[in-house]
């Protein structure tokens, strides 16, 4: 059977006209009664109702009134509109689907129609494939296991407008519950961890982050919840929304803490092998010159001895020195900007680069916090500027280039330091023996333990260290690249039981 078209006019000979072109272009004309609701046309299956301006426009405004998002698409609707003595009388005040002038001639008709028809056919299929894909997208948020929240960017505070199911078998919270609210609910009384400095400047800066925050459910629990955060952008690049996705990430957190532990224990146990080996030398030397000076006749022999003595314990005091500032740690992660962390550093430093006849060159291309033990990472920066000011030191001064950026490393966003400087250069064959303990280039100078402590923070902050050297030419000296994540380390304690 062909599609129908409805005919929904009082005048018998617009009828007549119509039904003659609906017919012509091989539709079915259906006779509609005009004074009927657009519910009872809707029901008769026809593409396309044709009408007089004023039942037409009752038609527009009953269909919009009772329109549903997710109801079948609707027939198109064409206004009839008379022409008399050649002017077009026309008082549309509704947003029809089409205007057919009446009266003209037959050919023109059919011709109108069969445009209407395939204008409406395409727009159709346009619509139920629209219609197809966001069915599609409510199944799918539905269906992932982890947790999908959308607050709404235009409105103070950025309530929430909806929640899937699995946000509230993970929270507790039903959607009722959470419509309305901003997210920060979850927090409980939690509302100062570092993370949270990192969502706040990804929403002032409307761009995405990933964190792990310490939560509750609704009953009290606590949990840890990895939230990636994306902002959602219209045609014109506004952002209206915020989209968040939150995984339950409990189990990793506190196995990742456990691990960090059981590292802590095996570092220190090294250190402490380390230590006593390093120690037992100069230990020996001193028991060997102070049994030499009690027994020598000679004052400035005995002064010799006291000196190597001094020497000697000097030596144990900087390892025990180094060693102690390795085992006091940060208890607890602080949102820091690491240009922060540079700058005190070389303020501190100023009378050492000075004396070097050293000058610095600082260069800060990151203003995004990142989540750290703040004294680690104060350690890790000291001993790269130390070194590099020592191994300028012994050639007379050089400039020192300090730079902080936003990168990606692996996929993982964060921040690198960088650390150059014009020394000597590190020998490629000592370039795989820096990060051992106790091996210096420094001679008697330095411990040894400041690049391998350096090199274990980063690895607990799942960063990354490299190094570049040259010896000679126009590019002598050495390069460090620490990169640290923004989220490198999740929490410094577990979530404290409910």
């Amino acid at each position: 059977m062909a599609a129908a078209i409805g005919i929904a006019t009082a005048d018998p000979i617009h009828t007549r006209v119509l039904d003659a072109a609906v017919i012509h272009i091989g539709f079915t004309p259906l006779v509609l009664d005009p004074s009927h609701t657009f519910a009872s046309m809707e029901e008769t299956r026809v593409e396309l109702i044709l009408a007089e301006t004023e039942v037409a426009s009752r038609l527009m405004r009953e269909m919009q009134r009772n329109r549903k998002a997710d109801d079948p698409y609707r027939p198109a609707i064409i206004a009839i509109v008379p022409k008399a003595d050649g002017i077009v009388e026309q008082d549309t005040p509704a947003p029809y689907d089409g205007v057919m002038i009446l009266p003209q001639p037959p050919a023109q008709i059919a011709a109108q129609l069969s445009v209407a028809v395939y204008a409406h056919r395409a727009f159709a299929q346009r619509f139920e494939n629209a219609m197809d894909e966001l069915k599609l997208h409510r199944q799918v948020f539905h269906s992932v296991t982890s947790g999908i929240s959308v607050s709404s960017a235009t409105d103070p505070d950025l309530p929430l407008t909806y929640v899937n199911p699995s946000f509230e078998v993970l929270t507790g919270y039903s959607l009722e519950e959470s419509i309305g609210k901003n997210c920060r609910f979850l927090q409980g009384d939690e509302r100062n961890q570092p993370g949270l400095v990192l969502v706040r400047e990804a929403i002032a800066e409307q761009r995405e982050t990933k964190v792990v925050l310490r939560n509750f459910r609704k009953d009290g629990t606590p949990f840890w919840n990895e939230l990636s955060l994306s902002p959602i952008r219209d045609r014109e690049g506004k952002v209206t929304h915020f989209v968040g996705i939150q995984t339950d990430v409990t189990a990793r957190v506190e196995f990742e803490a456990a691990l960090r532990e059981s590292e802590k224990l095996a570092v220190a146990g090294r250190l402490a092998a380390s230590i006593a080996h390093e120690i037992n030398n100069p230990l020996e030397s001193v028991t060997n010159l102070v049994y030499l000076a009690e027994r020598s006749d000679s004052l400035d022999e005995s002064k010799r001895y006291l000196n190597q003595v001094d020497s000697e314990l000097r030596r144990i005091n900087l390892i025990t020195a180094q060693s102690l500032r390795f085992t006091r740690q940060s208890t607890h992660p602080q949102a820091v900007l690491l240009q922060e962390l540079v700058d005190v550093t070389l303020d501190l430093s100023k009378a050492r680069i000075q004396a070097a006849n050293v000058t610095v060159e600082r260069r800060a291309q990151s203003h995004r916090h990142i989540v750290c033990m703040e004294s680690e990472i104060r350690q890790v920066v000291h001993n790269l500027v130390r070194n590099s000011v020592d191994a300028m030191k012994n050639r007379g001064g050089g400039r020192l280039f300090v730079r902080t950026a936003e990168t990606t490393h692996e996929g993982t966003p964060g921040v690198v330091l960088t650390v150059a400087d014009q020394g000597g250069g590190i020998p490629g064959k000592d370039l795989n023996e820096i990060y051992r303990p106790f091996f210096s280039t420094k001679g008697n100078q330095g411990t040894g333990l400041g690049l391998w402590i350096s090199s274990e923070i980063v690895q607990r902050h799942h960063g990354h260290i490299q190094v570049r050297s040259c010896t000679e030419g126009r590019f002598q000296g050495t390069v460090f690249r620490v990169f640290l994540p923004f989220q490198g380390v999740a929490a410094g304690e577990s979530p404290r039981k409910g």
